[in-house]
């Protein structure tokens, strides 16, 4: 080998290793706002000069904003200049296209929310929609102020995900449209497709109590039920990204619905019209549905009941299979009547005779837009591969 190519190596070699360790630096100040230099040396094992060339070079870079001084240590000595994320430094925005609106939300590096807005396009085409979309960006272009402007974009899609593109999407006739090409051609930044069930499960992860296991499953409960798997903090998306779809499992629940799909049973869509069809009613709705049931009206609580034990029986078949650590629920049905979150642990520890974490999603509203902003933040940073917390506002 020739000296020439072993300099050559040995400078991507170092080259390698550098970048390897800005991003942990900066994993550091992401996951401990108001962190110092002696701080991330500690936690790095990385002596203080290194850490200062790093520090430096992210500071120059504008991803740093610094709060001032600290405490000193208990031996004296200079105080630390304290530091956090530049939240300034750009924003991403994140789209989910549901079946009756479509949610946009702008964030900062940070995570912190700039605006949301939602606009109810149940019926209209895809293109109405996307076009929607489109004057979300351009409105956020015009109004936020950061160093670097729009970083990426994320659409949340109920649906299958392939390598970025639309397998299937059963709830919105897409029409063949090219949603990436078409946003990374208008905007020139970055443009994710996910799942709705996955970024689901990615909030759970990277903002909440899923942050401490492993290992965990979310349940998305809405017109259909998908799963978000989480497997060593990683997002597993199966082969083909099928992973998770679990509403087309089928419910051996009774005469009358064995052989049925379970998201033909117990999805909130499915709930609704069970409810419409007893009470001869096409006006009722979700709410209408927790009145009901908060009345203790006999026919509604059977309905619910009878579905809490086909989610137990679900979520049993999927703990058997992939042995999770703890097990969170997205349904804005289920936050509106917290008490059925008993029946479902009551019927899972009937199955499966053990106690396993089953907790509702704390904020459903928002949950797969922050999981779409995590995403996309991690994407752009070249950090997909990377641990990252997010705090989210009160």
């Amino acid at each position: 080998m020739r000296r020439d190519d072993t300099l050559e190596k040995e400078s991507i070699g170092r080259t390698q290793l550098r970048n390897r360790n800005l991003k942990l630096v900066l994993q550091q100040i992401i996951n401990n706002p108001g962190t110092s230099r002696v701080a991330i040396s500690h936690e790095l094992n990385l002596n203080k000069s290194t850490i200062s060339s790093l520090y430096n070079s992210l500071a120059e870079d504008h991803f740093i904003e610094e709060l001032g001084e600290g405490a000193s240590s208990n031996v004296g000595g200079r105080k630390p200049i304290m530091a956090r994320l530049n939240k300034k430094y750009g924003y991403t925005i994140t789209f989910d296209l549901g079946y009756r609106q479509v949610h946009a939300v702008a964030n900062y590096l940070n995570s912190e929310v700039i605006d949301h807005q939602e606009i109810n396009t149940k019926g209209q085409p895809i293109e109405v929609m996307l076009q929607y979309c489109s004057d979300f960006v351009k409105e956020m272009q015009g109004e936020v102020v950061s160093n670097q402007g729009l970083l990426g974009i994320c659409f949340s899609i109920h649906g299958i995900i392939n390598q970025n593109k639309i397998v299937n999407s059963p709830w919105i006739e897409m029409n063949d449209t090219d949603i990436v090409e078409q946003f990374k051609e208008t905007f020139d930044v970055p443009v994710i497709l996910e799942n709705e069930a996955n970024l689901s499960a990615i909030y759970e992860r990277d903002f909440n109590a899923g942050r401490y296991y492993h290992n965990s499953i979310t349940f998305s409960i809405h017109r259909g039920i998908g799963a978000g798997i989480i497997l060593g903090k990683r997002l597993f998306r199966g082969k083909q990204g099928e992973a998770g779809e679990i509403g087309r499992s089928l419910t051996l629940l009774g005469p009358n619905t064995a052989g049925q799909s379970v998201e033909s049973f117990c999805s909130e869509e499915a709930i609704i019209n069970r409810v419409k069809q007893l009470k001869h009613d096409d006006t009722i709705d979700r709410q209408a549905v927790v009145d009901l049931y908060r009345s203790k009206d006999h026919e509604v609580m059977r309905i619910l009941l009878q579905s809490c034990s086909v989610i137990a029986g679900l979520m049993y078949n999927v703990v058997t299979t992939l042995n999770p650590d703890a097990i969170f629920i997205n349904s804005e049905l289920l936050a509106e009547l917290p008490d059925l979150l008993t029946e479902i642990k009551d019927n899972y520890q009937d199955i499966a005779q053990e106690e396993l974490p089953i907790a509702l999603t704390k904020n459903t509203k928002f949950a797969t837009l922050l999981g779409g902003c995590s995403l996309i933040t991690h994407y752009v940073l070249g950090m997909m591969d990377y641990e990252l917390h997010f705090e989210e506002a009160n």
